[in-house]
């Protein structure tokens, strides 16, 4: 597994504090791998609950996963006076319809619903994750609770559905959904996007491919991103070994020609904000596939016919072109002269806004690398970022789309 220096992960939450609130659910034991790992990625952790949640998990366990004792009431020291003042936002997790409701109806009988209040009351970050079965959640007083919720500033997070439940999300995807909203907020809201990641497969032969090391991280991290912002994210997703954020829509494909296919029917159906080509499709492709494995044991030599393939960036037609077009490119290169000179030709080449041109080999991080060693490069900027986390960069690009599109900056075509 690769090593990641400090320097390069990314702690959104470095100095944040966070104030879980739980509620009576079995899903609780997750609010301990939720604590532990927002505390990873810096973040100072209290917890408060209401007191049936004793009947499900001990204050033990509790101080040992944030190293504090948990509040479990409101006394004269008006704790959620105290405790909204110190906290950036409050998150309750896993939340109940019965505390949700408390909430939204202002019955603060408990400390949860009780400094719940008290955080909309003083401006701050009020996060609710929803865990019930789904006969509940798909209730008319489930709906009419969490549309009251939303109109008084509580984000109410997408859910998680599985086995006729709304289960407690990936810690991987919360955990994001909670930093993105922290610090940035929801700016991508009403914008559609449209991702590509991931590699493609050519067959040789029913089991013999061309194809490349990339591992669909860079994708699954800005769908990660531009989704936790706000965005409606169709993310196309060809060969990954990282699972896709569970909160946006996400379209299956595994060769070049399917991801074509996916990227032209998507935009004959929907006008997209933005699109970011972050994939990286198999360039060629062999003439003939044949349908039997081939056979190895007489020959020492395979001559093969390779097609060039058709470019995935081009399966958006000129007139559903979106306001901001974004490629990435891979290059060879010894240097960053030559990499900024090959992404200038690029961005004239293939119409694009921004190119995202990084550096592959020479010892650099690979494809299936947590880091990259690129350059943003547009018709007015080149800046080179070095060797980042790419997690870092999928923030860095987001951010360059809430500008562009904010700011009314659009493409030519």
């Amino acid at each position: 597994m690769e090593k990641i220096s400090r320097k390069y992960i990314f702690s959104g939450l470095r100095d944040k504090k966070i104030i879980i609130g739980l509620t009576a659910s079995s899903a609780i034991y997750r609010s301990i791998d939720l604590a532990r790992e927002l505390i990873r990625h810096g973040a100072e952790v209290v917890f408060t609950a209401t007191e049936e949640t004793k009947k499900f998990i001990g204050d033990t366990l509790l101080e040992w996963a944030v190293g504090s004792k948990s509040i479990y009431e409101a006394t004269g020291k008006a704790e959620h006076i105290e405790l909204a003042e110190w906290a950036d936002a409050m998150l309750i997790a896993p939340a109940t319809l019965a505390t949700m409701s408390r909430i939204a109806y202002g019955i603060t009988e408990d400390i949860v619903s009780l400094t719940a209040a008290t955080m909309l009351g003083s401006g701050k970050k009020l996060i609710v994750v929803p865990t019930m079965n789904a006969k509940l959640y798909n209730s008319p007083q489930y709906r009419r609770t969490a549309e009251t919720l939303k109109s008084l500033g509580v984000f109410v997070t997408p859910p998680y559905i599985s086995e006729g439940k709304v289960k407690f999300p990936p810690l991987r995807d919360l955990t994001h959904l909670v930093d993105a909203l922290i610090n940035r907020g929801r700016d991508l809201e009403g914008i559609n996007a449209l991702i590509t990641g991931g590699a493609t497969r050519e067959y040789i032969d029913p089991v013999r491919i061309i194809t490349n090391p990339s591992s669909g991280l860079m994708g699954v991290l800005l769908a990660l991103e531009m989704g936790a912002r706000g965005a409606f994210v169709d993310l196309v997703l060809g060969v990954s070994s990282h699972p896709p954020p569970y909160y946006v829509a996400v379209h299956r494909c595994e060769t070049t020609i399917e991801m074509i296919n996916v990227v032209k029917k998507l935009s004959q159906n929907k006008r997209y904000d933005a699109a970011v080509f972050a994939a990286a499709p198999s360039d060629f492709k062999p003439l003939i596939k044949t349908r039997e494995k081939i056979d190895t044991h007489d020959i020492s030599v395979l001559n093969l016919r390779i097609k060039v393939n058709p470019k995935v960036v081009n399966a958006i037609p000129r007139t559903k072109r979106p306001r901001v077009k974004i490629i990435f490119a891979a290059e060879t290169v010894a240097d960053e002269t030559t990499l900024i000179e090959k992404a200038m030709r690029k961005l004239d080449i293939y119409d694009a806004d921004m190119v995202v041109a990084n550096i592959v080999g020479k010892g650099l991080p690979g494809f299936s690398s947590e880091l990259i060693t690129a350059c943003i490069v547009t018709r007015n900027e080149r800046i080179c970022l070095g060797t980042i986390g790419k997690n870092i960069l999928a923030r860095r690009i987001a951010d360059e789309i809430s500008r562009l599109i904010k700011g009314g900056t659009t493409g030519t075509g």
